[in-house]
C-alpha cells in the first residue's frame, strides 16, 4: 500500500472517530464504552502511523520550540493539531476534565516522540509535535466540552425520539 493510501486511511480514521464522538456527545452526556472503543481505535491508527519507518530524512531529535523551517513544517504541524483533536473529544466522552485532558495529551505525545528517539526509525522525535499534538488534544476537549453543553441546553438532552411519541418535557 502508498504512503498516500496509508495517509487517506489514516485520515478516514481520524475523521470517523471524531464524527461518531461527536455524535454520541449530543446523544449521551458520557459514555465510558464509547471512550474505550474509540480512544482503542484512534490509539492503534496514531500509533501505526507514528512508530512506522519513516524517510530518514532530517535530524533524528529536534529540541528547538516553534522552529518551523518553511511552508512544510507549518502543514505538519497544523496536521499534528488534527491529529490529536480525536483524543481530546474522547476523552470528554469519558468524563475526563480539562486539567487531567492536558496531562493525558502531554504524556501520550511525549511518549511517542520518545519512543520514535529510541527505537530510530527514521522519524525525527520533535518538541514541535509534542506542542502540537497536546494543542489538538486541548482543542479537541474544548469543542467537545462546547458540543456537550450545547446538546444540554436541549430540553430534550439524552432522549431519543420514539416515532409516533414525543420526548418527554421536564
Amino acid at each position: 500500500m502508498s504512503s498516500l493510501a496509508l495517509n487517506l486511511l489514516f485520515a478516514a480514521v481520524l475523521a470517523t472517530v471524531t464524527l461518531v464522538g461527536v455524535g454520541v456527545l449530543v446523544i449521551r452526556r458520557r459514555s465510558i464504552g464509547a471512550a474505550l472503543a474509540l480512544g482503542t481505535v484512534w490509539a492503534v491508527s496514531v500509533a501505526f502511523m507514528t512508530l512506522r519507518p519513516g524517510s530518514g530524512l532530517g535530524m533524528r531529535v529536534n529540541l528547538v520550540p516553534l522552529a518551523f523551517d518553511g511552508r512544510g513544517s507549518a502543514i505538519d504541524a497544523v496536521l499534528n493539531v488534527g491529529v490529536f483533536v480525536p483524543l481530546g473529544i474522547v476523552l470528554v466522552l469519558g468524563g475526563v476534565r480539562l486539567g487531567p485532558a492536558f496531562l493525558i495529551g502531554l504524556v501520550t505525545t511525549g511518549t511517542i516522540e520518545v519512543t520514535q528517539y529510541l527505537l530510530d526509525v527514521g522519524r525525527t522525535a520533535d518538541i514541535n509535535d509534542i506542542i502540537t499534538n497536546t494543542t489538538g488534544a486541548l482543542v479537541g476537549w474544548l469543542a467537545a466540552a462546547g458540543v456537550r453543553a450545547a446538546a444540554s441546553a436541549s430540553p430534550s438532552y439524552g432522549e431519543l425520539p420514539v416515532r409516533g411519541r414525543q420526548p418527554r418535557r421536564p
